[in-house]
């Protein structure tokens, strides 16, 4: 509702503004709903894209791992670690080194196999002897850490172990829990690099980062550990086992897109984690130039709207001016614009049509002027005969019975009356005044209808006496009442003069009791003082015509029927003369 009626209220440059971007809006809308269907739409493919990977990663891993598994259990049968193993005590020296060193080129074979390997021995108890792709150790120290490791087993689960930040695969044969109540024949041990791992593991991603997890010990490409871990923690509840998952996780303000896996076969956990920005850049940069577009589109909209505000804002505001400046009566003031274009045109015509109407305005005005004095010069003679012979044969009564005082008073009301009405020099008098005409009057009138008319008349209220009004406005009113409404009655006549105040206007209520008019008449004489009749504008007629052509089309004459009989005429004058009337 609000919005309808600014529209309503607003000029026409707000307007044009507002249907700029109206229509720019929705384009801008839609390109942006593009732009964010094609980032989502890569994501997804990103997204599937690299749960293939990781998947196919994870894959590898458990090939590989389950090669090297398979590579191990080969050599139980192995003839020579069987033999040295357990038949080192017949064996010679030479027989011993010789197959200690075929086991040596086998282990080397083993390691070269797989970048994953990164050492390859075997403890063997009977000779208190470790045998590596490195050298044939004896010392006490190796063979306890063989012996750790091996241990260590039954706390990782088999194939992998994990001991001291290092990854095996360890192989006991024959299987036992412990070394001191049973030791095995040999422990077959193939250490994997956390290099070639690390390195693999960089394959995956190389934008961001990739984790490798075995229970709670991980290998990280990143440096930043925590954030590898915060990552894993994305996935605390359990995720199906051989299928690849992905998940947006935010983290310190950047979001990333991270991918998990979990090996079926092994206590594996694969994840890589990339961050958003580095997979969509180029959408990033999409949507700086999108909002670079609409900052150079809304200053393009200003200086397309500043144009259209000198072009025809400025020029039609003025013209606007101009009119409401002709409408609060002001003809002298008008703009000339050395223009060529439509509205030059415009600014030419008005400034002609205004000189025109101040023409015909001041000509109409001097007419109406005439008029009003040829009207109140015809009221006045029409007043002065009548009342002259009623007043004079008063006063031939009062003198006749020798009634000196009536006489004098109405001697005197009657030189006021007629010095008053015959100022031709002064059209518009204080309203005081013309009420001390009126008291004259009804004085006069009132010697003659002492014994059947009561007459009230209320006094003026200060605020309005110096009210300027036409001259003889409210004597034909009185007289009226008299000749057509109380004169004739034979007893209780009555004539009330009331003055009151309604908003801007004052009304002066003339009310009788005589036998007022009929429907007929009454509808007549209101149609007539709408301006809708016709015949002569005398009385009371005159009097509405000269307050209109005064004070505008608020003042003038009403009637209205006095219950339970007579007649009630108000007069309507404003406070202040209207600014449209001439």
């Amino acid at each position: 509702m609000r919005i309808r009626r600014f529209i309503r209220s607003s000029s026409i440059f707000p307007k044009l503004v507002l249907t700029f971007i109206a229509v720019i809006t929705p384009l801008f809308t839609l390109s942006l709903i593009f732009n964010e269907l094609a980032k989502q739409e890569v994501k997804t493919q990103v997204s599937e894209v690299m749960k293939a990977r990781i998947h196919y990663e994870m894959k590898g891993l458990e090939q590989e791992f389950e090669r090297m598994s398979t590579t191990q259990q080969q050599m139980i049968n192995d003839r020579d670690l069987l033999e040295i193993s357990g038949q080192t005590n017949i064996m010679s020296d030479y027989q011993r080194t010789e197959t200690i060193n075929r086991i040596v080129e086998k282990l080397k074979i083993m390691k070269d196999s797989s970048g994953l390997i990164g050492e390859v021995g075997v403890y063997i108890p009977a000779i208190q002897r470790v045998i590596s792709t490195r050298a044939v150790e004896q010392d006490a120290a190796a063979i306890k850490e063989k012996k750790e490791i091996a241990e260590a087993i039954y706390e990782g689960g088999y194939p992998l172990t994990i001991w001291k930040d290092r990854m095996f695969i360890t192989l006991s044969f024959p299987h036992t829990s412990s070394f001191q109540t049973s030791p095995p024949l040999f422990v077959h041990q193939i250490e994997i690099s956390i290099a070639g791992l690390s390195r693999r593991l960089g394959q995956i991603s190389e934008e961001g980062g990739a984790s490798l997890f075995v229970g709670r010990w991980k290998i990280d490409t990143d440096k930043d550990t925590p954030l590898a871990d915060r990552i894993q923690a994305a996935w605390e509840s359990p995720a199906e086992a051989g299928v690849a998952s992905s998940r947006t996780v935010p983290i310190d303000g950047v979001t990333y897109m991270a991918f998990y896996e979990k090996s079926q076969q092994l206590d594996l956990a694969l994840t890589t984690y990339i961050p958003e920005n580095v997979l969509l850049g180029k959408f990033e940069t999409y949507r700086m130039w999108f909002w670079l577009l609409i900052a150079c589109s809304l200053i393009v909209i200003l200086a397309f709207s500043y144009g259209l505000y000198l072009l025809i804002q400025r020029p039609l505001s003025q013209l606007v001016r101009q009119f409401r400046s002709v409408e609060d009566g002001h003809f002298h003031t008008t703009v000339k614009r050395e223009r060529n274009d439509e509205f030059g045109y415009l600014f030419n015509r008005f400034d002609r049509t205004v000189k025109r109407l101040k023409q015909l305005i001041d000509e109409l005005y001097v007419q109406k002027i005439r008029l009003q004095q040829s009207e109140l010069k015809q009221l006045q003679a029409q007043i002065s005969p009548h009342f002259l012979y009623n007043s004079f044969f008063t006063l031939h009564q009062l003198i006749k019975s020798y009634d000196n005082d009536k006489a004098e008073l109405v001697a005197r009301n009657l030189g006021e009356y007629f010095q008053y009405i015959t100022r031709s020099g002064m059209d518009e008098v204080p309203l005081e005044s013309e009420v001390n005409h009126v008291r004259a009057y009804m004085e006069i009138q009132n010697l003659r209808f002492s014994n059947r008319i009561e007459i009230q008349m209320d006094p003026l209220p200060d605020g309005f006496k110096q009210i300027c009004v036409p001259r003889l406005i409210l004597q034909p009113i009185i007289e009226n009442a008299y000749h057509y409404g109380v004169g004739n009655a034979v007893s209780d006549g009555q004539l009330h003069v009331r003055f009151t105040s309604e908003a801007e206007r004052i009304a002066i209520k003339v009310e009788d009791n005589g036998p007022g008019m009929d429907a007929a008449s009454l509808q007549n004489i209101q149609t007539r003082l709408a301006g809708h009749g016709e015949g002569e504008y005398t009385g009371m007629l005159n009097v509405h015509r000269r307050l209109q052509l005064k004070f505008g089309p608020s003042a003038g004459i009403e009637l209205f029927p006095t219950a339970p009989h007579g007649l009630t005429v108000v007069i309507h004058i404003p406070h202040r003369k209207e600014q449209d009337h001439a």
